[in-house]
């Protein structure tokens, strides 16, 4: 149960003294809070007006088998992937979210996407929303000095942020040998091409040189994820 279905509960019964405001708190559900606060529109087939989470459903449902000990989650402009990785870490009571960014913001080089939320706000306290900050660490930083400072291992790890090919290929490079045997690796926008504020798309150039073993992607219009798992 989220935070938002959990307060809807406490107005129903009448055990907080804001039941009668119908607030965005008793609104929402936890898919329409995943979106709405945490920005799931941008690439990840969501619906807002049904609560659908999209490719989240993805990252879930791996988390629940997998049941990883570490979780990596590599760029988010407003955390959704991050915060349904801890979601399903908390619902399993095991596990715990790395999230790294940058915290770049959409007029500085190399942004790719990013609006600067995590320099201007305090992370954990947009996390606290979904109640998940025991299951989450952010750490705002470049994924090079993270992975300088930090020699975790990991089961599950989710690349969405330096989209070049040549910042793809780093964070690929650097945390594929940190990941465990038959952990999970994910990309997203894996067949974006073009520019990006004046960069081009490169996750589509690297995700084709991982040939085809162990991997699955899913391609839906413009939005588009991908899974490689190491073996043996």
């Amino acid at each position: 149960m989220g935070l938002y279905d959990l307060y809807k509960k406490l107005i129903d019964r009448k055990l907080t003294k804001f039941y009668k405001n119908k607030s965005d708190l008793y609104k929402y559900s936890t898919g329409h809070l995943l979106i709405k606060h945490y920005f799931g529109h941008n690439g990840h087939q969501t619906n807002l007006k049904t609560g659908n989470i999209g490719f989240g459903w993805l990252h879930y449902a791996l988390i629940q088998a997998i049941k990883p000990e570490r979780v990596l989650c590599i760029g988010s402009e407003q955390g959704f992937i991050p915060a349904v990785c801890a979601l399903s870490c908390k619902d399993i009571q095991k596990g715990h979210v790395d999230f790294v960014d940058a915290g770049k913001r959409s007029n500085e080089a190399k942004s790719w996407g990013g609006i600067g939320l995590w320099k201007d706000c305090d992370p954990k306290k947009h996390f606290s929303v979904l109640g998940v900050n025991k299951w989450l660490t952010p750490y705002i930083m470049t994924s090079k000095k993270f992975a300088k400072k930090y020699k975790r291992k990991y089961e599950y790890i989710y690349i969405d942020a330096d989209h070049s090919y040549k910042g793809v290929k780093f964070d690929y490079k650097t945390f594929w040998p940190r990941l465990a045997v038959d952990g999970m690796m994910g990309f997203h926008d894996i067949c974006l091409k073009g520019l990006s504020g004046g960069e081009e798309y490169g996750v589509w150039k690297l995700w084709k040189e991982l040939g085809e073993k162990n991997k699955i992607s899913f391609i839906i219009g413009d939005n588009s994820l991908g899974f490689i798992q190491k073996s043996k």
